[in-house]
């Protein structure tokens, strides 16, 4: 029972991972022109072609529902996603019923035409500069204009001598479900072959009665628009 109880927060927080900023949507005033042709450049309706490994991984933290497995993934826009499950260890339970189900998901995502990540704009957010980290990336602060599914409380970075997205990090304004609460996640992003492609995504959140939950799913590409990548 307690099995069942738990699934619904897990899945939540890796669905939100999957979803990234999926329900975000385009409306509203313009942003400043500099800044739209910068978030432009991150924003595409689907990914490029690609074949990568994935190591994915969650459960609830200091317990024995945690999982993790390593899986060949391969998107092309003509067959779609295509997966398979290589190596796999911890929590049967979580595996089958959160890692592999979330495969699933987005599989059934692109299939269906919907975007994993919808562009950045200024109906959803207001931008402003967040100055220069210690790394050198240039930080725009992201404020949603609305408590809304999948808009981010946070901070977009971007490299100055590419003007592209290097990562989002920040808190969900609202709990993807009434078992999960302060929900923060993040996605790393890195330019290959021309295109801007996750590295990686992570979320953590906090269980009604369970504790803290976590999430995190890396890829290693192999090729993207079938040239071979060494990453």
């Amino acid at each position: 029972m307690r099995n069942h109880a738990a699934a619904a927060p897990l899945l939540a927080i890796s669905f939100t991972i999957v979803c990234g900023l999926g329900q975000v949507t385009g409306s509203g005033p313009a942003a400043a022109n500099d800044l739209e042709r910068v978030l432009a450049l991150s924003n595409r309706p689907s990914p490029a072609p690609y074949r990568a490994l994935r190591r994915i991984e969650g459960g609830l933290q200091e317990s024995d529902k945690r999982g993790w497995l390593e899986a060949s993934t391969e998107f092309d826009p003509a067959r779609g996603l295509r997966y398979e499950v290589l190596r796999e260890g911890g929590s049967e339970y979580v595996r089958k019923n959160i890692l592999v189900r979330m495969l699933a998901t987005e599989q059934q995502l692109l299939a269906s035409g919907k975007r994993l990540r919808a562009s950045l704009d200024a109906g959803n957010y207001d931008f402003s500069d967040g100055g220069v980290n210690e790394a050198g990336l240039q930080q725009i602060v992201m404020r949603p204009v609305k408590k809304s599914d999948a808009l981010v409380n946070g901070r977009l970075f971007l490299d100055p001598a590419t003007q592209l997205m290097t990562r989002i990090e920040g808190r969900l304004v609202k709990s993807p479900s009434f078992w999960l609460r302060d929900v923060d996640v993040s996605w790393n992003f890195a330019q290959m072959e021309g295109h801007l492609m996750p590295v990686e995504m992570s979320s953590t959140g906090r269980v009604r009665m369970f504790g803290r939950s976590n999430f995190r799913m890396v890829y290693k590409y192999q090729s993207i628009d079938g040239r071979a990548v060494q990453q």
